[in-house]
């Protein structure tokens, strides 16, 4: 006669469901749903890689520290789109600008992305990442950011990041302003160099936040291509306005005068690029006058 086999006991299903273990496994539930909400967004690699290139990483080891009791200026320059040389072009010479009239040698960081690089700079995470490096030197009490994006734009208001064979997510204003909130910096000078940029004002103004477009939120923006040196917006602030005013307000107000005067002598339809101050970056960015150039 075979002996029966001995099952090993099952509990009843009203004891699986009991009350105290209902709560349990809601709270087991509910803490794996809080672990899955806190994974970054950059597992996505349309962010871009959580390593900064090389490149990137050796401008932050000569980042110069901030000066106690002086109101330092530290920049980041941004190219977005890696096809039109122009964007190229452009940050340097916006960099170098920066450097020679704000005094921000060793203390501007720019990512440009480009098809000769082996890998994009200006990411999602990049941004994020430099920012945050940016403030870590930085006085959030006297210190002031100036980021200047250049790239095309899209009706929808995003910043096109992009590099050869490898899709990157865009760039979007309520991204910006939730880095810059997140990297804590407070005094902010913010320039976007693109079609339908004037997106890119009502979220990102604020009292400490200067925030300026090359064009209003339903308007193209002039000067990109392969051929151009600089797009227009940039050729006004950086080229025209920087060098002969004698305050940052009045230097990003100025080419809002110029572009509108050019493009009217040109008979294109109007960028009318945008300009929105707050009262407490317009302090701070008083207790920095440009010094003459002779001009």
């Amino acid at each position: 006669m075979r002996r029966a086999l001995s099952l090993p006991s099952v509990p009843r299903i009203e004891t699986l469901f009991s009350p105290q273990r209902r709560h349990r496994a809601t709270a087991a539930l509910a803490a794996l749903l809080v672990q899955l909400l806190a994974l970054p967004a950059s597992a996505d690699s349309r962010y871009g890689d959580e390593t900064l290139p090389e490149s990137v990483q050796a401008q932050l080891r000569q980042l110069l520290p901030q000066r106690p009791g002086s109101v330092d200026i530290y920049a980041l320059v941004v190219g977005g789109d890696a096809d039109d040389e122009v964007f190229r072009r452009e940050t340097a010479a916006v960099r170098n600008a920066l450097d020679a009239r704000l005094g921000t040698v060793g203390r501007s960081v720019v990512l440009v992305n480009h098809r000769s690089q082996p890998a994009p700079e200006a990411t999602f995470n990049s941004v994020r990442q430099v920012l945050h490096a940016l403030a870590r030197r930085m006085d959030p009490n006297e210190d002031v950011l100036w980021l200047y994006l250049t790239s095309h734009g899209a009706p929808d208001h995003a910043l096109v990041l992009s590099y050869p064979n490898r899709k990157l997510h865009w760039l979007t204003a309520s991204h910006l302003r939730k880095m810059l909130d997140e990297a804590g910096i407070r005094y902010r000078v913010v320039v976007v160099s693109a079609c339908y940029s004037g997106g890119f004002v009502p979220p990102l103004a604020g009292p400490e936040t200067l925030v300026a477009t090359s064009s209003a939120a339903s308007r193209k923006a002039y000067g990109c291509g392969n051929a151009s040196q600089m797009t227009d917006f940039s050729r006004a602030l950086y080229l025209k306005a920087l060098p002969q005013t004698r305050s940052v307000p009045e230097a990003v107000r100025l080419p809002l005068q110029i572009i509108h005067q050019q493009e009217a002598a040109d008979h294109v339809e109007h960028s009318y690029p945008q300009m929105r101050s707050g009262a407490a970056i317009e302090t701070r960015l008083k207790e920095l006058p440009l010094p003459r150039t002779g001009r």
